[in-house]
């Protein structure tokens, strides 16, 4: 349920059915179409791609303590910051951990929840990316805020994809999207 102001107060999500307006004293995410916003934040995709290659060599197949005999070795984890990375963090306030996701061609990541997670800022990095899927909707994204408390997949197609995912541990989805109303893309 969303709670509405006056006129001047407004803002907009962009959701599933399209632009949903907010207010910006105060929103309620509470459906299940709430799972991500798309942001108004540009990055340097260039030089995201070339950090990415800095932490290539030592990422590591995904796994996961909740399940300690999963192993994905085509979906890798490079972990680290950089300069750049770290203005991205103060951009948008928020206390997260970067990690940088490969994806290679035809790897299907499992319906899941993050492990710890609670929301994450995802910039999609690489052209041709595959959609995220939340049930049977698919989302495709270059800058979101996602909530990753809810039910989650990717299916890829032939092209590898690359991600910069800040993972926020200590703040909701909504109490984030409250606090960088300014970076959504209406």
């Amino acid at each position: 349920m969303l709670a509405l102001g006056t006129a001047t107060d407004l803002q907009c999500k962009i959701g599933p059915l399209g632009p949903i307006f907010l207010t910006k004293i105060s929103i309620h995410l509470n459906t299940a179409m709430d799972t991500l916003i798309h942001l108004n934040y540009t990055v340097d995709k260039k030089r995201l791609l070339e950090e990415a290659e800095l932490f290539r060599n030592q990422a590591v197949s995904y796994t996961d303590s909740r399940y300690p005999e999963l192993k994905l070795d085509n979906w890798l984890i490079g972990r680290g910051t950089t300069e750049y990375i770290e203005n991205i963090i103060q951009d948008f306030k928020v206390k997260g951990r970067p990690r940088f996701y490969y994806l290679k061609p035809y790897a299907v990541i499992p319906e899941h929840v993050d492990n710890g997670t609670l929301c994450s800022l995802n910039f999609v990095l690489t052209e041709n990316a595959s959609p995220i899927i939340f049930g049977n909707k698919e989302y495709f994204y270059e800058s979101v805020l996602l909530d990753t408390t809810v039910p989650h997949r990717v299916v890829n197609n032939q092209h590898e994809r690359i991600m910069l995912k800040i993972s926020i541990f200590e703040e909701s989805f909504e109490q984030v999207a409250n606090r960088i109303q300014k970076y959504i893309l209406c």
